[in-house]
């Protein structure tokens, strides 16, 4: 029986939310959500971001990062420095507290994908991986013209 409509939208929908469902229960025993492990795993990834930088990359809506942020910063997971370049803006840098659980992130992020591709040869895994990359990209270009 196919259960998913046909039509794009609907399996991208599909599989952001199962992503998140999935990684919300593996981070839960560390108590963090889903949307706070990924502001996490990107900002250990870059190793420094400002918040605008991290609202670009990860497309969503500025008070969502905002709150994310300050609840990590809170939590010691993340800390903020004064930009040398533009002093109204901060630094957002991982601590060692999001150090600690940066590779334990990467792990569930990995797992996520390994259980919606799970039906899938390793050649059309890395095809899906590289053909997602080059969507998330192209969507990214588009803001910024």
């Amino acid at each position: 029986m196919d259960y998913v409509a046909e039509g794009p939208f609907k399996s991208i929908s599909i599989l952001y939310r199962k992503s998140h469902i999935w990684l919300n229960n593996n981070c839960a025993s560390y108590d963090l959500s889903a949307a706070q492990a990924v502001v996490i795993l990107i900002i250990c990834d870059y190793r420094s971001l400002t918040q605008d930088d991290i609202t670009k990359r990860l497309s969503l809506d500025k008070s969502v990062i905002a709150k994310t942020v300050n609840k990590l910063e809170e939590r010691g997971y993340l800390v903020r420095t004064t930009n040398t370049k533009d002093k109204r803006t901060y630094d957002i840098s991982p601590t060692e507290k999001a150090w600690e659980i940066y590779p334990f992130i990467k792990e569930q992020v990995e797992a996520c994908f390994q259980r919606m591709t799970h039906t899938m040869t390793n050649q059309e895994r890395e095809e899906f991986r590289r053909l997602l990359q080059l969507a998330a990209e192209a969507s990214i270009a588009l803001d910024e013209e």
